[in-house]
């Protein structure tokens, strides 16, 4: 598996979903930048924990579905409509917010201790959403598929997690920082709003890119048809 090979698949996928991506998240990420900008506003404990809660759901609802739209464009089908795809997502949505929540406390518990249990959680654990998604898998068994698929591969997807935060960490932060002008309600709102739209759409994709890259090996990401549009 080449690092390099999954950032540019990804990337071209990313292009080619450009308009559907931007719709699907700019639109759950309204409201989640809404509660961030309600959060900073007035930071009360029910405000901050409803901010963050729809940030994971929101997070997880675009991320599920761009997967599927990865999915359509992988096997050569015609991407399903965005309420469609959006649907779908929320049926698995309970399952995805579980294994998010097993995640993130597994990967904190490991940094804690010993800081090198957390980072390999991070690459074992990185398909819980296209296999929740793709596969339509409970969450015990996404997390056991995800540590198989990744063994062997552990410290390669450590590194492209990594490298793809930091991409769209570094994207997210100068994009806020194009609004810091404004007033600091619409500025938090707005760049969260752009920032998501613009950025989540990428994790999914490379992801995806790299659960197939790991599933099916000798397959081409890419139809030829889809690569030459």
């Amino acid at each position: 598996m080449s690092i390099g090979a999954v950032l540019e698949d990804a990337f071209l996928i990313y292009r080619r979903l450009f308009a559907r991506s931007v719709v699907v998240a700019g639109l759950v990420f309204a409201v989640v930048g809404l509660g961030e900008a309600l959060a900073a506003r007035r930071a009360t404990s029910l405000v901050t924990l409803v901010s963050l809660l729809l940030g994971l759901v929101g997070g997880l609802l675009v991320q599920g579905a761009l997967v599927l739209a990865v999915r359509d464009l992988h096997e050569s089908r015609p991407i399903t409509s965005t309420p469609e795809l959006v649907d779908r997502t929320r049926e698995r949505l309970g399952t995805l917010v579980g294994a998010s929540l097993v995640y993130g406390f597994g990967v904190a518990i490991g940094l804690l201790l010993l800081i090198v249990p957390g980072l390999i959680a991070v690459a074992r654990w990185a398909l819980i959403v296209p296999l929740v998604v793709i596969e339509r898998r409970g969450w015990r068994d996404a997390f056991a598929r995800s540590n198989e698929l990744v063994r062997g591969q552990t410290g390669r997807v450590l590194v492209l997690v990594v490298v793809a935060n930091l991409l769209t960490g570094v994207v997210s932060f100068a994009i806020g920082s194009l609004f810091s002008f404004l007033p600091s309600f619409p500025a938090t709102w707005i760049g969260s709003t752009v920032a998501g739209a613009l950025t989540v759409p990428y994790q999914a994709q490379v992801l995806t890119v790299l659960y197939y890259r790991l599933t099916e090996p000798d397959r081409a990401m890419l139809p030829p048809a889809a690569q030459a549009r």
